[in-house]
């Protein structure tokens, strides 16, 4: 009986041991294990959600969508050398600036001549990571303009690497 009572004790101290340690390393967090950065990304990402009225798409979510051949528009919303550098498969180009106040008329037009007339397809944008808000502003323009399908991937081009998929170059 003393045997199990201090061999469960060792198994109980060492996985305790092993969690602080993990904890302690920033695993499941920032790569930098600034928790605050992803505690502000966070943040910004449910508030312009529950302003600007459009949904959100998991990473994982969007490969299904993507395998399926789902009829939607895709839309990376980054500076034209990064997009042409990698993209998610599909994907069309429409570069925004990460502030709404900053759009300029012809970014606007450009964008919803991508989109097109029909109001009720599919619209997914994206740009490089959560904190990044160029995705946002495509969003908002396009639920503004009347779309009611419109769908954010806020990891980006970032978490769909780090998720393994393939890329379009």
């Amino acid at each position: 009986m003393k045997k199990l009572k201090k061999l469960l004790l060792i198994t109980t101290v060492g996985l305790l041991i092993l969690t602080l340690s993990a904890c302690s390393k920033g695993v499941g967090t920032s790569k930098d294990g600034n928790e605050q950065k992803i505690e502000k990304a966070a943040m910004n990402l449910v508030t312009a959600v529950d302003k600007n009225k459009y949904k959100l798409i998991s990473t994982e979510e969007l490969k299904k969508w993507i395998d399926n051949k789902e009829d939607m528009i895709l839309v990376d919303t980054m500076p034209a050398d990064a997009y042409a550098k990698q993209k998610i498969p599909g994907a069309i180009n429409a570069t925004l600036p990460t502030k709404m106040d900053d759009v300029t008329t012809e970014q606007k037009e450009a964008f919803l001549k991508i989109l097109g007339d029909n109001k009720n397809k599919k619209i997914v944008v994206y740009c490089g990571f959560v904190a990044c808000e160029r995705s946002d502003v495509a969003a908002t323009i396009a639920k503004e303009a009347g779309f009611t399908e419109v769908y954010r991937q806020p990891g980006g081009i970032v978490s769909w690497i780090d998720a393994g998929y393939e890329l379009a170059k």
